[in-house]
């Protein structure tokens, strides 16, 4: 189309949109906008037809349209057409959302933490025809099919280290609503980047259920751990010897100083807790296992008169798991004597359920986390390996 004819359009839309800009809304000046640039468009396409070879055609007024905009208000805009029939404006494009885009922002402020009820009202006051809570749920559905595949994925054969805990989320089962424990494990490959491989439900916390998470994963390929960090829930350290019988296993010590101190007296806690501290700091060179039994002993003496029974929190289990980190490079110990370095991917958890209050199905809670962690893995495990845990195949074999 000859420019004049494309200045002349612009021309007069600028001077209706000077002779109404006192008046003119937001809304209005992007109706008027569009309107141009579709009337720019269908010349380009009215020029076009005049060439011999191709469909005659003809200008043949406008129709109106409506979208609702993002300012709540109905936005008008008039669609110019032609004879055929044959012409639609790219421009109308731009105001055009799909039901596959809306379904997509609806699953992406889901698994931001928006509830069901919030997205359907927030759908209803940007476009009009709301999308349902009922249709938001099931829309989220989708990502069970990826969930099962996964839960079905083949895994590395090695990992150095693998990290196991448990948070638990409010949960609908059968006609009841209760705090449930969600598994959550994840494993340091080869290659030093982390990668999630457990996750599951279950009422309770118990070590019969980590033994069978740990069976899906041999299921699914894992054939050696070098290292196993976990709480000290009763029975697990017969679990690992079951499984992964070379396996080395930290009982995660943030546990046991919790225990202790919640047996201790408000007055006596910030003493204890210094004390525990010292019994488990073995960082340096010179540390050995045998060093921090005389340690532990030298803490329950102190505590005799007042605690007579605290050597009970380490008599009546295997007290040597809370130190084997002891046998691992210094480098390393701190990040395998406990298991916070876990917390981070739980903190996630945790603040995309909290908004969630409960879920109606074990189900629809998997299917919601399980969004939430590979999201995570994918912006923190998998981007940025940690190269210390290269240290973890420097075991201190004379340390004990």
């Amino acid at each position: 189309m000859p420019i004049t004819k494309t200045n002349k359009i612009l021309e007069s839309s600028l001077k209706n949109l000077r002779n109404s800009l006192t008046s003119l809304s937001l809304d209005q000046f992007l109706a008027s906008t569009i309107d141009s640039l579709m009337e720019i468009e269908r010349g380009e396409y009215l020029e076009q037809a005049k060439d011999p070879e191709s469909v005659k055609d003809k200008g043949n007024g406008f129709y109106g349209r409506a979208f609702n905009s993002l300012s709540k208000n109905c936005l008008k805009i008039h669609v110019p057409r032609t004879r055929t029939g044959d012409f639609s404006p790219d421009t109308l494009e731009l105001v055009k959302i799909s039901q596959e885009q809306v379904n997509e922002l609806c699953l992406s402020l889901y698994k931001k933490g928006m509830t069901s009820r919030d997205i359907s009202d927030l759908m209803r006051e940007m476009f009009g025809e709301g999308v349902s809570a009922t249709k938001v749920t099931n829309l989220s559905k989708v990502f069970r099919q990826f969930r099962e595949a996964w839960e079905n994925s083949k895994l590395e054969k090695h990992y150095l280290v693998m990290f196991c805990d448990c948070i638990f989320v409010t949960v609908r089962r059968g006609d009841n609503y209760s705090r449930e424990a969600v598994y959550v494990s994840y494993g340091v490959r080869e290659d030093l980047k982390r990668e999630v491989l457990s996750l599951s439900i279950n009422p309770t916390e118990s070590s019969l259920e980590w033994g069978e998470i740990w069976e899906k994963l041999k299921i699914r390929g894992v054939e050696k751990i070098d290292l196993i960090i976990a709480d000290g829930i009763s029975g697990l350290e017969e679990e690992v010897a079951r499984l992964f019988p070379n396996s080395k296993f930290q009982k995660c010590v943030v546990h046991k100083m919790r225990n202790i101190l919640n047996k201790t007296r408000p007055q006596d806690k910030k003493e204890m807790a210094e004390d525990l501290k010292k019994v488990f700091d073995n960082f340096d060179d010179n540390a050995t296992v045998q060093k921090a039994l005389q340690k532990v002993d030298g803490l329950c003496q102190k505590w005799k008169e007042k605690y007579p029974h605290l050597d009970r929190f380490w008599r009546d289990e295997i007290i040597e798991y809370y130190f084997t980190y002891i046998q691992f490079h210094p480098k390393v110990r701190r990040m395998i004597y406990t298991t916070n370095s876990i917390e981070n991917l739980n903190r996630a958890i945790r603040k995309a359920t909290k908004n969630k209050l409960s879920f109606e199905s074990p189900d629809n809670l998997l299917d919601y986390v399980f969004m939430v962690i590979k999201e995570f893995e994918e912006k923190n495990f998998m981007k940025y390996p940690i190269n210390d845990y290269k240290y973890l195949d420097e075991a201190n074999t004379g340390h004990n």
